[in-house]
């Protein structure tokens, strides 16, 4: 949703925006996130504002101002936008990017060195602004290299920036597949074929088909039959891909006794097993172990 948006958004004021860029949880790639923030530069927020708040998936404005906006989509979510001038996006996008222990480990570093650093730029004791257009360069005034968002929560990574030692992220396109993968036919929203079709425009090599177990019904379980169904509709499709596997997998429940929700006979006709906890969490931390374990 949040790139159909920033596309709509770029297509009906596309004259007035220069750099345009998720910030937040989202840009660290955290797992959950709350609120998505955009991030936009540009010397005119005006048009930018009044197409934000019209954008089809808006369901309610809840704020429309001169710098920052926000609306509520149809989806639920709050999507805030904030403009800020083009010399200032760097710093704007390091700060709004987060995370806040981060933040405040750079101001500290900041202070240490005689200077200022916030949503507008790095500065002087005295007001000079040093820079802030580009997000290295906020770093690179810190005595420090560029570190990747998704790293940014505190956890000793100012420190390996400093020492050098930074790890090498995980690139999009040495992702080689998705080992698991729920369809329709669970709680999925996607056929098998538009899977496969995604799967292949992010360059990946193969996917497993892991949707939920008979036992999970809020979940769309798929009884032994379907599941069945289901595999033998998979090494059809399989007959006829080339350069692609698809496998078939399920994600199956772990029941209160430890047991599995398909007889052996079953599993052994799946490629991938992702045995899973969906009920009995009243159950005392011994006894979910044991049933893990077993």
């Amino acid at each position: 949703i949040v790139d159909e948006i920033v596309a709509e958004l770029k297509n009906k004021a596309s004259t007035w925006i220069g750099r345009i860029s998720p910030a937040g949880s989202l840009r660290r790639g955290k797992e959950t996130i709350g609120d998505i923030d955009i991030l936009v530069s540009s010397a005119n927020s005006h048009p930018i504002m009044d197409a934000f708040v019209q954008l089809s998936p808006v369901e309610e404005v809840l704020a429309k101002g001169e710098t920052k906006s926000s609306i509520l989509t149809r989806q639920g979510l709050q999507m805030d936008l904030r403009v800020v001038l083009p010399d200032s996006f760097g710093a704007a996008l390091q700060y709004f990017t987060g995370s806040k222990p981060h933040n405040i480990n750079l101001r500290e570093r900041a202070i240490k060195r005689g200077l200022k650093i916030n949503e507008y730029g790095v500065f002087t004791q005295s007001g000079k602004k040093l820079g802030g257009k580009e997000e290295e360069e906020v770093y690179n005034l810190l005595d420090l290299p560029l570190i990747p968002p998704e790293l940014r929560e505190d956890r000793g990574e100012v420190e390996a920036a400093e020492a050098g030692k930074l790890p090498k992220l995980l690139e999009n396109p040495e992702i080689r597949g998705d080992l698991h993968v729920h369809t329709q036919a669970s709680d999925g929203t996607a056929s098998i074929e538009d899977l496969i079709e995604k799967a292949k425009e992010k360059g990946y090599e193969y996917i497993a088909i892991c949707d939920h177990s008979s036992s999970l019904r809020i979940g769309g379980g798929l009884s032994e039959k379907m599941l069945l169904a289901q595999i033998r509709e998979i090494r059809n499709i399989n007959c006829h891909l080339t350069d692609f596997q698809l496998l078939a997998g399920s994600e199956v429940d772990i029941k209160k006794d430890g047991s599995l929700d398909y007889p052996d006979d079953i599993l052994k006709q799946l490629d991938i097993v992702v045995a899973a906890l969906h009920t009995g969490f009243k159950q005392d931390e011994k006894t979910i172990t044991d049933r893990v374990v077993k």
